[in-house]
């Protein structure tokens, strides 16, 4: 299904050309700044100020939330009511696969994915498509694109959006509208349409008298339609208005022009085009199995449509660049009437071909005779520009090396287009239009893969086809490689050709297919690294991570961050490592494996040895794993510095300072941009060495304590579940509980399930001593505490937190005193002991200033809300969850207001309060972590839902039950579960009485 926002007037969704219902004006907003950004992730600051600017309210950034949500919730409902029969349909099986637009949360920000075409691009190319037909004298054809798009204007630009964002593109619309009337009139004027271009322009110039190109527009109508002496009157018009209002005198176009009227010079008739000269047509034939980046092609086929187009196509080795040049320049050669001109620079091999000999050959096809071309680069490059001035060319440069070796070839003047690709970007060439080729997405990558083993095969293994082309890490030439492999031996299944892949993956001689080799590929370009930056492409592809940070990299190369920044911005410049933002990097799949496979080039410092495979991990004299572990495990040290000061648990000596931190934002910005490297480097800890293990299980530790290793992006139980094993076969007991406490972290404090952290706890319960480590054995107790409230077992629950808050008081920290006294808080209004649990409350709350303790004042106030309200206390009960609510804002976790809204909707339902209750489970879904539902969150749904049904809203009800269906896991028994504890609740149960029955579940 495809999905349109038209701007060019009132905003409205469409999706299969059908509206979609109406959005408050803001939330327009924000979805116009979102699918106005082409991808891109829009930060939440460049968000507020687009929807409010200066005058923004304190509640700005809670309402951006709300809307995000609303998007998402609107895009889910058009995604449901697709009707099952456009789904099967294969004529749209593609744009269904293509089809669906989601709205994801980004680190500060969100990003659109998904395609929205709006009406504004939409004009935008028919707007070139015009240009490049009145350039080539088309008129007809131009004025149907123009005229086409102004017939997509609906009324004023973005009617009643607000915010300075839309009144800055509603600026751009309207002067984009006015370019394309006077466009229009132009080419009446050029078609000899004297009568309609003369009304026409006369109505322009009236709402826009200072325009210099409407008036010469107006004096030559005028002239060519005979009347000369008002085309003289209309500049003396026109010079007296730019002289009164501007205090200037016309500019020297139409002041010639004047001069040409005056003198009876101006032509009567519109000139003639020239003549069609001969023309070259050297372009390699198109690859008949293309596949994919449409969407590339297509605003490459728009750049390169206008006259004197510089674009470059940059990226790595094998990735598809002549490919994709070659198919766009067959598709818009019909621009460029007067020929195409191609070369291969030969750039990444290690004598790139010459510019003068390229001139040459260029002349040559031009029909200079050869003994006319003279001799020397600055000569021949003169009479090249000369051969094609006034001429329409298309030169298609492929495989340059740099800048230097381009720019000779360069046309002189406007006319001609200019297709580049290299390996390095050309940022550097003036005017040019870079385009980073990335790899295939999945689904490109299986049609590709599809196209040339046939799709009868691979619909009979569709699983088998897409294990392989993920083994090619989605590279063009490594799918094409494979495939015709396949192809050609139609005895062999899919499935035998992905389980060789994996078995020999790191074996890159098995990517070879008769004269195309992987390997080549990219040694052609690392054989022109310079020693220093060939080290580095060796040594960091050791390191393992979904993505390396600057700080990271300038550990493992123990050099300083500026050099390690130079190093990896060279690589990245040669395409040999890519970027995903600033400071961060990330080896392609297949580029590693030939980075690890030339760790033993080099000599003297620069060698890295070959070895086993602890050794490769190390990078032979260099402990790669340890250098990161260091790293990490030192910023982890001032990440609980800052988060928890006066914590007091020993960790490992670490040699490196790692990265300054300076506040809470600062800290949980990290963890969330490098939670998934960190999953990483457990793992790799636990395929290294011992001493490996023991760092990682304290980073893991510490980790942990901060509630931020865990999302829905990452595997971290499994990964910690494998460390525990590892420090068990060596022996590290301390090692082998630390990093058990961290998976206990995870499972109970994260995923609130303390049902899959039961035997964790129980384990450490038995060998924690705790004399030795205070702090973990009193933070096993805490979690043993929070296993026993789950089972409905409030006394044991006080008595572990009761030992926990003893342990802490011999050797951790004030903080984990007043975590343990939130705890018995809670334990003690479970057992029904409020005077109790609101001392405890009480107690953990005073004298609690820091910073990095606000989220136990949160437990605190919460538990203390939560007995107010059971006391019908209503009002204040209100009041201490509102405070409870600004300490999780203040601590920076939405995790932790998702937390305070699911206990003030259940105590608002509990009471009664049925409004309220609705609405703080909504709250609670919007802000709990997206992906992950643990228990706490299984009855968010449910208190609304039961909500909703007791306020009559049954509609709303439905709809959130079926929600429920979907979203939380085992939903039969949490059903069950949550019937049982309605029953415990008189007023809840006595309302149940009087409404429907639950719907079905399926």
């Amino acid at each position: 299904m495809s999905w349109q926002l038209t701007v060019l007037g009132p905003v409205e969704l469409r999706v299969a050309d059908t509206p979609t219902p109406a959005m408050p004006p803001k939330q327009q907003a924000a979805l116009a700044i979102l699918a106005g950004s082409a991808g891109r992730t829009v930060s939440i600051e460049e968000l507020v100020d687009g929807i409010w600017g200066a005058d923004r309210p304190s509640s700005a950034v809670g309402s951006l939330r709300n809307y995000a949500w609303a998007l998402r919730k609107h895009f889910a409902a058009q995604r449901d009511s697709v009707p099952a029969a456009a789904m099967d349909d294969p004529a749209g099986a593609s744009a269904t696969a293509c089809g669906s637009v989601r709205l994801s949360s980004e680190t500060r920000g969100y990003r659109l994915e998904g395609s929205i075409e709006l009406d504004a691009d939409q004009v935008e190319r028919l707007r070139a498509e015009a240009e490049t037909a009145r350039a080539g004298g088309y008129l007809d054809h131009a004025e149907a694109a123009l005229r086409a798009a102004l017939l997509l204007w609906r009324g004023d630009p973005l009617t009643g959006v607000p915010g300075p964002w839309a009144a800055a593109e509603r600026t751009r619309l309207r002067r984009l509208q006015r370019a394309l009337q006077e466009d229009l009139a132009d080419i009446a004027v050029r078609r000899g349409d004297y009568l309609h271009a003369i009304g026409d322009l006369e109505a322009l110039i009236a709402g826009d008298p200072l325009s210099e190109r409407l008036r010469g527009l107006l004096m030559t109508a005028l002239y060519r339609a005979g009347r000369r002496t008002e085309a003289l009157e209309e500049y003396q018009r026109v010079r007296r208005v730019l002289v009164s209002q501007q205090g200037i005198e016309p500019g020297p176009v139409l002041v010639e022009l004047h001069r040409r009227i005056l003198a009876d010079e101006l032509p009567a008739e519109p000139e003639s085009a020239p003549a069609v000269a001969p023309k070259p047509a050297q372009l390699p034939p198109d690859t008949t199995d293309f596949t994919g980046r449409q969407e590339l092609v297509r605003g490459l086929g728009v750049a390169l449509a206008h006259p004197g187009a510089l674009v470059a196509i940059s990226g790595m080795g094998g990735v598809g660049k002549t490919t994709l040049a070659l198919h766009v320049a067959h598709r818009i050669r019909e621009n460029y009437p007067d020929g195409q001109l191609y070369v291969d620079l030969h750039g990444a091999d290690a004598e790139p071909v010459e510019p003068e000999h390229v001139l040459g050959a260029f002349l040559r096809a031009l029909g200079v005779p050869q003994r006319e071309v003279p001799a020397g680069v600055d000569e021949r490059a003169a009479l090249y520009r000369s051969a094609i001035s006034g001429r329409r060319l298309l030169f298609l440069l492929d495989n340059a090396r740099d800048a230097a070796q381009v720019a000779p070839l360069l046309p002189g003047e406007p006319g001609c287009a200019v297709l580049v690709t290299a390996r390095r970007p050309f940022t550097a060439l003036p005017g040019v239009h870079s385009a980073a080729l990335r790899v295939l997405e999945p689904r490109e990558a299986v049609e590709l893969f599809s196209r040339i083993v046939g799709y009868h095969r691979v619909a009979a293994e569709p699983e088998a086809a897409r294990r392989i082309v993920d083994l090619c890490g989605l590279l063009p030439m490594a799918v094409r490689i494979v495939a015709a492999r396949v192809a050609a031996r139609p005895q062999w299944t899919i499935v035998s050709e992905a389980d060789r892949l994996a078995a020999d993956r790191h074996d890159l001689d098995r990517f070879r297919a008769g004269d195309l080799a992987l390997t080549a590929a990219f040694r052609a370009g690392y054989e022109q690294l310079p020693p220093a930056a060939a080290r580095a492409f060796r040594l960091l592809a050791v390191a393992e991570l979904p993505d390396l940070p600057l700080a990271a990299t300038a550990a493992v190369l123990d050099t300083l961050e500026p050099i390690a920044e130079d190093l990896c911005e060279e690589l990245v410049d040669r395409a040999m490592l890519e970027t995903v933002g600033r400071g961060r990097y990330h080896y392609h799949d297949l580029m590693r494996l030939f980075a690890l496979s030339r760790r033993a080039d080099g000599n003297g410092h620069n060698m890295i040895a070959d070895g086993p495979d602890t050794d490769a991990r190390r990078g032979g004299d260099v402990d790669v794993t340890a250098r990161l572990l260091d790293y990490y495990l030192a910023t982890m040290k001032t990440v609980l510095r800052v988060r928890h000061p006066g914590l007091r648990l020993r960790l490992a000596p670490t040699g490196h300072p790692g990265t300054r931190l300076a506040d809470l934002d600062a800290t949980r910005d990290f963890l969330t941009v490098e939670r998934r490297n960190l999953v990483a480097l457990y793992r790799l800890a636990v395929a290294g060495t011992p001493h490996h293990r023991t760092l990682a299980a304290d980073l893991a530790l510490a980790v942990g304590e901060t509630m931020l290793a865990s999302d829905a992006t990452v595997d971290i139980e499994k990964a910690l579940e494998e460390l525990i094993r590892a420090t068990e076969a060596d022996g590290n007991r301390v090692a082998t509980q630390r990093a058990r406490l961290a998976l206990v972290f995870v499972q109970v404090a994260e995923l609130s399930d303390p049902v899959r952290g039961a035997e964790h706890v129980r384990r450490l319960l038995d060998d924690v001593d705790p004399d030795s480590e205070p702090w973990v054995a009193g933070t096993t107790h805490v979690f043993a505490g929070i296993v026993e409230l789950h089972q409905h077992e409030p006394a044991r629950a006080s008595a572990f937190f009761a030992d926990a808050l003893r342990y802490f008081r011999s050797g951790a920290s004030p903080e984990c005193v007043r975590v343990a006294y939130s705890f018995l808080a809670q334990a003690y209004s479970a057992a029904g002991r409020h005077r109790d649990s609101l001392a405890a409350a009480a107690r953990a709350v005073v004298g609690d200033s820091h910073p990095g303790t606000r989220r136990n004042i949160m437990w605190a106030l919460t538990e203390a809300a939560w007995v107010m309200s059971s006391e019908g206390e209503a009002d204040l009960g209100c009041d201490l969850f509102d405070a409870a609510l600004h300490a999780a804002r203040r601590a920076g976790s939405t995790r932790f207001e998702s937390a305070v809204h699911a206990r003030a909707a259940l105590a608002h339902l509990t009471a009664g309060r049925l409004s309220q209750a609705a609405e703080q489970a909504e709250r609670a879904e919007a802000t709990r972590d997206s992906g992950r539902v643990g228990v706490v969150h299984t009855y968010n749904l449910l208190v609304r839902y039961t909500a909703l049904r007791h306020l009559g809203r049954n509609v709303d009800a439905a709809e959130c039950y079926r929600s429920a269906c979907t979203q939380i896991p085992d939903f039969d028994a949490a059903l069950t579960r949550w019937t049982t504890l309605v029953a415990t609740r008189p007023a809840l149960a006595a309302r149940d009485d009087r409404q429907p029955a639950l719907p079905a579940a399926h």
